[in-house]
């Protein structure tokens, strides 16, 4: 089973034996593959706006078994040949019932048995604490933010993300096993969601950490609403992963012309400025201290914001391109 990045949360630790990964950006990841390889496909609840099926059922190569509480919205690379409408848990259990009648799902052969086992250990390599050499003086590395982030975490957390490289970090590597723990803004793709996302779960939820992500610039398209956030007593942890431009566009600017055009950003204090707004403000710069200050500023009351200086220089690789093309088919 694959999540996209808004169902993330949908496999329990119960069931974790099963989880391929997300997709959702760039057919590189282990879900990808899976997906490539699939004979039949049942999507639960599939919006086409997250994933479009161009990108993972181009020439309509596989079955697609189409389970929703509403049809299919059809098109040229998404064309059910069975629609189950109506209450998805009520469909699944029937199903379930339907395949036992039957004897069962069939065992996977050698080569499909092969191709999970090789995703499974590739997606445990992807989730991994990052390189274990990396130097922090160019920023940390993102995937060991993530790896932190998740550490310092309960299950109970909830998650926000804004849009940039930061999501595709965090919806690639950032495990967690509730629904709607975990939210993106997929479709409308909106700078600045993370930091009010916050503020309205802090508030809706109080109790329960709340934490939110952005990159420096999507940060700043709603950081004036720490004024709310300290008037209103919302308590939750913003992190900025801070490279100082729009690297989301500037790795594809890359990846399509070679070179970049008007993504940089100027240097701003990030500290500084929540504590202009009676925020609390960190700054963290050595892998070994994220953990620990994220911990003391859930702790701290009202919100507190952590400026993060990330590395991205190898973004293009590990974001980017289409893995599908070259390997693994």
């Amino acid at each position: 089973m694959v999540e996209t990045f808004q169902a993330a949360g949908i496999i329990s630790r119960d069931l974790e034996h099963h989880y391929l990964g997300r997709v959702g950006f760039a057919r590189n990841q282990p879900g990808d593959v899976l997906l490539h390889h699939a004979d039949l496909v049942l999507t639960l609840g599939y919006d086409p706006v997250e994933f479009v099926p161009a990108e993972w059922n181009l020439g309509k190569e596989r079955r697609v078994v189409h389970l929703d509480t509403v049809p299919a919205d059809i098109d040229n690379d998404y064309r059910p040949t069975v629609e189950l409408v109506g209450d998805l848990a009520t469909t699944l259990h029937d199903l379930r019932r339907a395949v036992a009648a039957v004897g069962g799902m069939p065992t996977p052969d050698a080569d499909a048995a092969l191709i999970v086992d090789r995703e499974r250990t590739r997606l445990a390599e992807n989730t991994d604490l990052g390189d274990p050499e990396h130097d922090d003086t160019f920023g940390l590395d993102p995937v060991a933010v993530v790896a932190g982030i998740r550490a310092a975490l309960p299950d109970a957390a909830t998650v926000l993300c804004d849009v940039g490289s930061n999501y595709l970090y965090m919806a690639r590597h950032f495990r967690t096993y509730r629904p709607r723990s975990l939210m993106f803004s997929n479709g409308q793709q909106t700078l600045g969601v993370a930091l009010p996302w916050a503020i309205a779960a802090s508030l809706a939820d109080a109790g329960d950490p709340v934490l939110s992500v952005s990159g420096d610039g999507g940060f700043l398209y709603s950081a004036v609403e720490l004024e709310t956030a300290v008037r209103v007593g919302a308590r939750f942890t913003h992190i900025v992963f801070n490279d100082s431009a729009y690297d989301m566009v500037a790795f594809q600017q890359v990846e399509k012309y070679g070179r970049t055009a008007a993504v940089e950003l100027g240097t701003y204090d990030v500290v500084a400025f929540a504590e202009s707004f009676g925020a609390r403000g960190h700054r963290v710069t050595r892998i070994d201290d994220l953990v620990p200050t994220i911990v003391a500023a859930l702790a701290e009351p009202g919100p507190s914001v952590i400026d993060v200086p990330v590395d991205y220089r190898d973004n293009l690789r590990r974001l980017g391109g289409d893995l599908l093309a070259d390997v693994l088919l």
